[in-house]
């Protein structure tokens, strides 16, 4: 299935054969892991190795292990309906059932990167008749409604809750809320140069309305996301208050979904360690650095079983509902 899918949405040319100068599979498939290889071999190097290795013999590896099936479930669960919801506001239906045995398929594709597994869901609602340009705005819209909902509700948490924040990422919610506050501008104003643009026409078919309604869905999902990421680090002895978590988690999510890395490998663990590594455990600020990171990479490794181990089990639906090409 995940071969199918990225075969689906890879590059060809109009007859289907491949790109004369597109990059051998193996080297596009590969890149993304090296890059969060080189990523997590740079972190790795400056803290102490034998901190570093203490901390992942001795963390609590089956409660981490549990935690990560169980955000999982919960996870696809809430994402699913707020991405019903999120279809229902562009005007496009779908079996909730349907949705959630697609979405349990591609979360397979998070193992490339964040973008590929949205644009399986795409590929999901071209299949089974939406237009491509169409499409492509519906997946955009979920996109940036999930985005829009990690930034409001990090500029809630760092607003109610005063937590110190570097000051580039106080730029960061600023410029952030202030784009998307003039985006909702152009929703409201509805152009007809851009609202007749086809791949657009499903952001100004929702209206301020419709991206409220998905927005609100989408709150649920990521403060369960949240709340887990933080559960997960106090189960491994990170002492993180949940305002902190509340300010800070949202941002490495973002992180996690810069499509550079495969699920957020390399850029998660960096965002982990620099945010939260003075909440450990340890003598000094490199042990305490090597503590993160430990919990960091197992809970990322348990996190991808539990994903394959989900996901599995919706192949076969997402199968029936048109998400997959039989003929590959």
């Amino acid at each position: 299935m995940l071969a199918s899918v990225t075969v689906s949405l890879g590059r060809a040319s109009p007859e289907g054969a491949p790109i004369a100068n597109e990059p051998p599979g193996f080297v596009r498939r590969s890149w993304p892991w090296l890059v969060g290889s080189a990523i997590l071999a740079v972190i790795i190097a400056r803290v102490p190795f034998a901190a570093f290795s203490d901390a992942i013999a001795h963390g609590p590896h089956h409660w981490l292990a549990l935690i990560s099936v169980v955000v999982t479930i919960v996870v696809l669960g809430t994402e699913s309906a707020a991405t019903w919801v999120g279809l229902v506001a562009t005007g496009v239906r779908r079996s909730f059932v349907d949705v959630l045995a697609v979405r349990g398929a591609t979360y397979m594709l998070f193992l490339v990167n964040y973008a590929l597994a949205q644009g399986g869901f795409g590929y999901y609602l071209h299949k089974t008749g939406t237009s491509a340009r169409r499409a492509v705005g519906v997946t955009l819209f979920l996109v940036g409604t999930n985005v829009a909902a990690l930034l409001l509700l990090t500029s809630a948490g760092w607003a109610v809750e005063g937590i110190p924040v570097p000051e580039w990422l106080w730029w960061a919610l600023a410029i952030g809320n202030a784009g998307f506050v003039f985006y909702l501008a152009v929703i409201a104003l509805t152009p007809n140069v851009l609202a007749r643009v086809a791949w657009l026409a499903p952001l100004f078919d929702a209206g301020v309305r419709g991206h409220a309604l998905a927005i609100a869905a989408r709150i649920p999902h990521v403060v369960f996301i949240v709340l887990s990421q933080w559960l997960a680090m106090r189960v491994w002895g990170i002492d993180v208050p949940a305002a902190a978590a509340l300010t800070i988690v949202p941002a490495i999510l973002i992180a996690a979904a810069l499509p550079i890395t495969p699920a957020g490998f390399g850029t998660t663990q960096a965002a982990t360690v620099y945010f939260f590594s003075q909440y450990a455990a340890g003598a000094t600020a490199d042990e305490r650095a090597a503590d993160v990171l430990a919990f960091s990479i197992v809970y990322f490794v348990y996190g991808l079983l539990a994903v394959i181990l989900v996901g599995l089990p919706c192949v076969p639906r997402a199968r029936r509902a048109g998400v997959t090409n039989e003929a590959s």
